[in-house]
């Protein structure tokens, strides 16, 4: 029987490189030990390693304390024995190469192996994968897409495809928040999920203007990070279209002889364009205009001053 989230003590990370390493560190913080699988026996041998590197960082942050690293790595087990780490493992995470190939064998392997209940989340960030790769329990298998480093980004992407089990979202995704991530299930799987798919068509964006000779590759980095860069972490995208004025938008759309979009369209038409209404995309819960633009604006000098003091705008 799967035990509910909050006790679960045991989970397998399928893969110790980059984002293998760095996940497995992730429920080690939260107390859960973790065999981390990994055929290549060099790979696991970093890997303590590289996990202890991270939490030296976040000592220096001053957001762990240096007493608390041994017992952190003492959760780590590497093994280059999936079976083993299978039968015991209470979830599961695929870390491995970005290949079909891949995937499916470690995916045969861990099903031979578990218990079947156990959920297997993929981290695949490029694959189609509920059509590429076949599981034999195709409920308790799910998408959860990290990002790099995974043990500061607080994002991850839940996706299931057409035969994943909601209970089985819902609990990865618990799960998740247990060790303190910032779940997101979405409503159908799409490759490329939600944060990448967006970052491809900004790539896009930059490559045409570089093969265009509008700007080279240093200009389009520092115009992001000294413009949107300061806003989207804030406002994301739709909130920062209501602060620009949804109205205006789709008047503009119109004007470029362009459709105005039906999701657009829809809250024009009810005269919600944004703070100044009151309601745009998001409802500003009865307050001024000023008072959202003010804690809006008092957030961006925030930000603004913590980039500034890690000079952000230069080149790492």
């Amino acid at each position: 029987m799967r035990p509910s989230p909050g006790e679960v003590q045991r989970i397998t990370v399928m893969g110790a490189g980059t984002m293998g390493h760095s996940i497995a560190q992730v429920f080690a913080q939260a107390g859960i030990d973790v065999d981390l699988v990994d055929l290549d026996e060099t790979a696991l041998a970093r890997a303590p390693g590289l996990v202890e590197a991270n939490l030296r960082i976040l000592v220096d942050a001053g957001r762990l304390a240096s007493h608390e690293i041994p017992t952190i790595l003492g959760r780590l087990h590497p093994t280059t024995s999936l079976a083993e780490a299978a039968a015991r493992a209470e979830f599961a995470m695929e870390v491995v190469s970005e290949t079909i190939a891949a995937k499916q064998a470690v995916v045969n392997a861990f099903e031979d192996a578990a218990a079947p209940d156990v959920v297997l989340a993929s981290n695949t960030s490029a694959l189609d994968l509920f059509t590429q790769v076949t599981a034999a329990r195709p409920e308790r298998f799910v998408c959860a897409h990290w990002f790099m480093p995974a043990y500061i980004i607080p994002l991850v992407e839940v996706a299931g495809g057409p035969d994943s089990s909601g209970d089985s979202l819902e609990w990865t995704a618990d799960l998740l928040r247990r060790i303190g991530k910032q779940p997101l299930v979405m409503n159908r799987f799409a490759i490329g999920f939600i944060a990448n798919k967006v970052m491809m068509a900004m790539g896009a964006a930059a490559e045409e203007l570089m093969d265009d000779g509008a700007a080279t590759l240093e200009d389009i980095d520092f115009a992001l990070k000294t413009s949107v860069g300061v806003r989207l972490g804030l406002v994301g995208i739709f909130q920062s279209l209501d602060f620009n004025g949804l109205d205006l938008i789709a008047e503009g759309t119109a004007e470029m002889g362009l459709e105005v979009p039906p999701y657009l369209k829809e809250v024009v038409d009810q005269g919600f364009y944004g703070p100044k209404t009151g309601r745009g995309f998001y409802d500003y819960g009865g307050r001024s205009e000023r008072e959202v633009v003010r804690k809006r604006d008092l957030a961006y000098l925030a930000v603004l001053d913590a980039l500034e003091e890690a000079d952000a705008f230069s080149p790492l």
